[in-house]
């Protein structure tokens, strides 16, 4: 079995972006607080948050979904090796157009930040009366705040995206949003009561 550490090192080689340990810690925490038995991951890449998140609970159901073929592959080998492989169940394709069945106590979304709002809005009625969604890089190193940081044409437009995004959240009428600065910047979105 491939330990995290091989995994994490394989990421960092490969240029992979994978969700930061500030985040991730943060992640598990809002999972265990919420008593998140079942997670669905909207960006797979090799698959670590999904490993991280099935050894949570016992019973946690984890279903992932990734479009690249080359993550796809390293997912497979990451979660065939793990003690896990049952928990988790890879869905291949683009997050907008496959479909999903069932609810789940945490949604993640950690793909396409220019989709963000998109992603939402699909996935959104798959959550559980009590669950939470969980979106990453919020911050996206500092340049939501800082756009003037970049003079990268196609950055300057992903980061309007996700701070258009930031503000969509903000406007929910059914959604409360937290935004908490851990990692690259996370949001937790839950019903309201």
């Amino acid at each position: 079995m491939k330990n995290m550490e091989d995994i994490e090192t394989y990421a960092a080689q490969h240029r992979v972006p994978v969700m930061m340990d500030e985040g991730l810690e943060l992640l598990k925490r809002k999972i265990i607080e919420y008593d998140c038995r079942s997670f669905l991951e909207i960006g797979t890449a090799v698959g670590r948050t999904s490993l991280v998140v099935a050894g949570l609970f016992p019973n946690m159901r984890v279903v992932t979904i990734e479009r690249d073929p080359e993550m796809i592959a390293q997912a497979k080998e990451n979660f065939f090796d793990s003690p896990f492989k049952d928990k988790i169940t890879l869905i291949e394709g683009d997050a907008l157009e496959v479909e999903v069945e069932g609810t789940f106590d945490c949604i993640f979304i950690d793909a396409a930040k220019a989709q963000y709002v998109r992603f939402f809005n699909k996935y959104y009625p798959h959550l559980s009366e009590n669950g939470i969604i969980v979106s990453d890089n919020m911050n996206f190193h500092g340049l939501v705040e800082h756009p003037e940081r970049t003079n990268n044409r196609g950055t300057k437009q992903l980061v309007r995206k996700l701070k258009a995004y930031k503000e969509y959240l903000g406007a929910l009428v059914d959604f409360e949003t937290a935004f908490y600065e851990d990692g690259d910047g996370v949001a937790i979105t839950r019903r309201r009561k």
